[in-house]
């Protein structure tokens, strides 16, 4: 079989073509950074892994896609919190433009592990300490209306399992009013250590 010149020409370009796109995927695999996930594969992190996976169980995808943006496992690293979620319809008509993902996730956000029989011992109208630092959060029992943080109610308690981690799902994006503003005797470490001896 004879190839003309115009034929050799065709076939080297073709084979030109698939080598230079072969080069380009292997210098991409090589190359390319990965992102870096909001929870690494550490024993530090595991318990975060185990309440991402537990909230997706229960289809709060909306919250575990801001944890993922939000990207940095300092703030719950090495400490017990409670997560208060809001469903995904509520999340997706939060009016975040006067605060960053960071606020809004601290926001909702107690730097304590509550579980709903804690809640439920409180006397009504308890403080206890928001992640933001300068704000509280108000639990209200409302007898058959159910237990509320400031303005949200808790629909779905105990989402998550795991030992350093609670998260609750809440129907309500959280709101703050001016009780929500530590006065007084009421600080936000004393209440925080109220909040840890109801773990024993």
């Amino acid at each position: 079989m004879i190839l003309t010149s115009a034929t050799m020409r065709s076939l080297f370009l073709t084979i030109s073509l698939l080598f230079f796109f072969l080069l380009t995927i292997l210098a991409s695999t090589v190359t390319e950074p990965h992102p870096t996930p909001i929870l690494r594969h550490d024993n530090q992190s595991s318990d975060l892994f185990s309440a991402i996976s537990d909230m997706r169980r229960e289809s709060y995808y909306g919250f575990v896609t801001l944890l993922h943006i939000f990207n940095d496992t300092d703030y719950f690293r090495n400490q017990e919190i409670t997560f208060l979620m809001p469903n995904d319809e509520d999340i997706s008509q939060a009016d975040m433009s006067d605060e960053s993902l960071e606020t809004f996730i601290l926001r909702h956000t107690i730097p304590a592990w509550l579980m709903i029989n804690h809640m439920l011992r409180f006397p009504n109208k308890t403080l206890v300490p928001c992640s933001i630092p300068d704000r509280m959060f108000t639990i209200t029992k409302s007898g058959g209306s159910g237990l509320f943080v400031n303005n949200a109610r808790i629909v779905s308690p105990n989402i998550c399992q795991n030992s350093r981690i609670s998260c609750h799902g809440i129907n309500n994006v959280i709101t703050f009013n001016e009780d929500s503003f530590p006065k007084g005797k009421s600080s936000p470490k004393m209440l925080s250590s109220k909040i840890n001896s109801s773990r024993h």
